[in-house]
């Protein structure tokens, strides 16, 4: 998208929305965490997203705006959700079908639960270099350019991270390199179950 998006333009923003609606949803929910209305938060990135089409710098990536949108917008959803949850307001879980499979469908919501109620437990900074990192397999340079940090704050941020994360799983770091922590973490999330 080299020049702003016009938001009246309804063919070019159904382009838009379907060329980066899977990421943004993806981002949600692992920023999210379980007590997030996933979907309707990611509505809300969009419509945020095209009010503020004009602040768009065609020098950035699209994934960069979108990204810093997002992390915004789930922020808000977040203390949303949390003071829903404080005064008993918070929805009901689905409830998985009956069908053939159904312990695997169980077993695969219970894994992905746990993974965001991981996720949930570290502070905001770390939960989205752990999310660009190490479940969506971006480089440091390229998370830092999202998150327009230097690489160095990157490292930092995701040493760091992965420390906290060892600590909430309850493993010490040493027995828990990042390479098994990003497989396990992107196996319990993976989209195509």
């Amino acid at each position: 998208m080299s020049t702003p998006l016009d938001p009246r333009d309804a063919a070019a923003v159904e382009r838009f929305y379907r060329q980066h609606a899977r990421t943004v949803l993806r981002w949600v929910v692992r920023l999210g965490g379980p007590h997030l209305d996933a979907e309707a938060t990611a509505h809300d990135v969009f419509v945020v997203a095209m009010r503020r089409i004009g602040s768009f710098d065609p020098a950035r990536p699209v994934e960069a705006w979108l990204f810093g949108i997002t992390r915004r917008v789930v922020a808000n959803a977040r203390r949303s959700a949390w003071f829903r949850r404080v005064i008993g307001l918070d929805p009901s879980v689905p409830v998985p079908s009956e069908e053939v499979g159904a312990d695997t469908q169980i077993d695969r919501l219970r894994r992905r639960r746990l993974v965001q109620e991981l996720l949930d437990r570290l502070s905001a900074d770390h939960r989205e270099v752990i999310v660009l990192s190490d479940l969506e397999g971006r480089t440091a340079p390229e998370v830092a350019a999202m998150l327009d940090l230097s690489v160095g704050t990157v490292y930092s941020r995701l040493h760091h991270a992965r420390k906290n994360l060892a600590k909430v799983i309850g493993q010490d770091q040493a027995t828990l390199e990042h390479g098994a922590l990003r497989e396990t973490l992107r196996d319990a999330l993976r989209e195509d179950g």
